[in-house]
C-alpha cells in the first residue's frame, strides 16, 4: 500500500475509530452486480445506498492499480451500508498494507464481524492473523478455530487450514487432509481451492 493509501485508512476510521465498533448486524449478498458495461448506474445506485452495487463497482474499478484508494473507499462504504464482503475486503486493505499494531487489530475486529455473519474469508482472515500476525503464533487456538470454522461456514477457512498444517507447525494431519480441505473448500466457494493445486501453499500469491 501507497501512503497515501494508509492515510486514507486512517482517515476512514481504522486508527483510534475502529469501523467494526460502530457498525450493526451485516449480512451476506445474495448477488454482486457486474458493474463492467454501466458503471455510471453502479455509482448512481451505491450512491443511494446500495452495498451490493458499492462491491460490484469496487470489483470492477480495481482492476487497475490506479483506483485503488477509491476502490478501498467503495469497500468502506459497503461495509457501513451492512455488506459483509465489504467489511472482508476494507480490513483486507488494512491488513495487506503498512499498518500500525492498532490498526491491525481494527482489521481483525472487522473480519471477525464479518465472519459472524458467516462470510468465508473473514472467518479465514482471521484464522490467518491468529497463526500469521500474532507473537508468538496462537498455535493450537488457530487450528482449532479454523478447525470449526472450516467445518460451519466452509471455503476459504478451509484453504487456509491447509496451508498452515501443511507447514507442519500445527501438529500431526493426515496428508490426504490437505486435498480433502481443498476440495471442499473449492465445493463451498473458494475459486482458488480450484484446479487440483499439487500444494495448498501455491494456492496463495
Amino acid at each position: 500500500m501507497s501512503n497515501g493509501c494508509s492515510k486514507l485508512r486512517r482517515e476512514s476510521g481504522a486508527g483510534d475509530a475502529c469501523i467494526a465498533d460502530s457498525i450493526g448486524s451485516l449480512h451476506l449478498l445474495s448477488t454482486v452486480p457486474s458493474c463492467a458495461t454501466d458503471e455510471l448506474l453502479c455509482r448512481v445506485r451505491c450512491t443511494a445506498g446500495s452495498a451490493a452495487f458499492c462491491v460490484g463497482l469496487a470489483y470492477e474499478i480495481q482492476k487497475e492499480a490506479k483506483n485503488e484508494d477509491e476502490a478501498i473507499r467503495l469497500y468502506r462504504r459497503a461495509c457501513v451500508l451492512g455488506a459483509a464482503i465489504g467489511c472482508t475486503n476494507y480490513a483486507a486493505s488494512i491488513w495487506a498494507g503498512r499498518h500500525t499494531d492498532s490498526e491491525l487489530a481494527c482489521a481483525r475486529r472487522t473480519f471477525e464481524k464479518a465472519c459472524g455473519a458467516k462470510e468465508a474469508f473473514g472467518c479465514g482472515m482471521v484464522g490467518r492473523l491468529m497463526l500469521e500476525n500474532t507473537n508468538p503464533p496462537s498455535y493450537a487456538e488457530g487450528r482449532n478455530y479454523l478447525e470449526r470454522a472450516c467445518n460451519e461456514v466452509g471455503g476459504f477457512p478451509c484453504r487456509v487450514l491447509a496451508k498452515h498444517l501443511e507447514s507442519g507447525k500445527l501438529g500431526k494431519y493426515e496428508p490426504r487432509s490437505i486435498r480433502e480441505l481443498l476440495r471442499k473448500a473449492c465445493s463451498d466457494g473458494d475459486p482458488d481451492a480450484c484446479g487440483e493445486p499439487k500444494t495448498a501453499s501455491e494456492t496463495f500469491q
